[in-house]
C-alpha cells in the first residue's frame, strides 16, 4: 500500500466543491490527497486578433500560490517569468481546447484560471481535471442563458500521472513519489480510453519500451477511475 492506504493502481480520493467564489457558479475547489486547486472558468466576448472569423477560443492560466509549498514562493510578475508555470499553463490550455469544438462558440473566449493552493504532487493533472469540472458548469450556465446554442464540448478530458517509484509501478504520484521516481509521466485523455497527450520521461537512464507502455496503461486505468469518481460532478455533454 502507498501513502493514504491506497493501492499502487488507485488514484487519490477526490473532493470537489463548486461555487466557491460568490456569484461565480463555475468556480471549483478540487482536492486530491494533499493537492488543492482553485479553478475558475469564465466566458468573455471577443477572441484574439489573429483568429479566423467565426471561431471561438479557449485559454488557461496556472500559478502556484506563495504558501502552496514550503518555503514560501515569491509572487510571479512580468519581470520574473516562471518557466514551469508557463509550461503547465500551455499544457492545461491544450487539454482544454482538445475537448472543445471552437466553431460552436464563435466570438467568445473561455478563460480558465488554475491556482494551486496546496501542492503535494500532481498539480498538472489536478488542474486539468478541475478544468473539466469547471468547464461543465460554465457550459451548462450558458446553454441555459442562450449564449451557447449547442454544447461546444466534444469530449470530457481528464488526466493522470503514473511512474516507477522504488521499482514499483504507481499512479497519481504524490510529491515524495514524484520527486523520487525513476520514470514518470502525465497522460491526458478521456475516461473511455482515448489519448490526447503524453508528457514525461526518465530520470535514471533509458528504459525498455515495454516499461513505458506499462506506465501509460496504468495512467489510462487511473483516468478511468477518476472518471468514475467525478461522474456526478461533471455535467454530461448535451447532444
Amino acid at each position: 500500500m502507498t501513502r493514504e492506504n491506497r493501492s499502487n493502481d488507485a488514484p487519490r480520493p477526490i473532493e470537489v466543491t463548486t461555487a466557491v467564489i460568490p456569484e461565480i457558479q463555475s468556480s471549483v475547489q478540487y482536492r486530491c490527497g494533499g493537492t488543492t486547486i482553485l479553478c475558475i472558468a469564465t466566458l468573455e466576448e471577443g477572441t484574439p486578433k489573429w483568429m479566423s472569423p467565426g471561431q471561438g477560443w479557449a485559454t488557461a492560466d496556472y500559478q502556484m500560490m506563495p504558501y502552496s509549498v514550503a518555503p514560501r514562493l515569491d509572487r510571479v510578475n512580468k519581470n520574473t517569468p516562471d518557466g514551469r508555470a508557463i509550461e503547465i499553463r500551455r499544457l492545461v490550455g491544450r487539454a482544454l481546447r482538445a475537448g472543445l469544438d471552437l466553431s460552436l462558440m464563435p466570438g467568445y473566449t473561455i478563460r480558465v484560471d488554475c491556482d494551486v493552493l496546496h501542492a503535494d504532487g500532481g498539480t498538472r493533472t489536478a488542474s486539468i481535471n478541475a478544468t473539466t469540472v469547471a468547464l461543465g458548469l460554465l457550459v451548462e450556465q450558458h446553454l441555459t442563458s442562450g449564449i451557447f446554442a449547442t454544447d461546444p464540448r466534444r469530449a470530457l478530458i481528464l488526466a493522470m500521472s503514473a511512474g516507477v517509484y522504488q521499482n514499483s509501478l504507481r499512479v497519481d504520484l504524490d510529491y515524495q513519489e514524484d520527486s523520487g521516481a525513476s520514470l514518470d509521466l502525465n497522460l491526458i485523455g478521456t475516461a473511455t480510453g482515448e489519448v490526447v497527450e503524453v508528457v514525461g520521461g526518465c530520470e535514471n537512464g533509458p528504459v525498455a519500451m515495454e516499461v513505458l507502455q506499462e506506465v501509460i496503461e496504468a495512467a489510462r486505468g487511473g483516468i478511468a477511475q477518476v472518471g468514475q469518481q467525478l461522474s456526478d460532478r461533471i455535467a454530461p455533454i448535451r447532444p
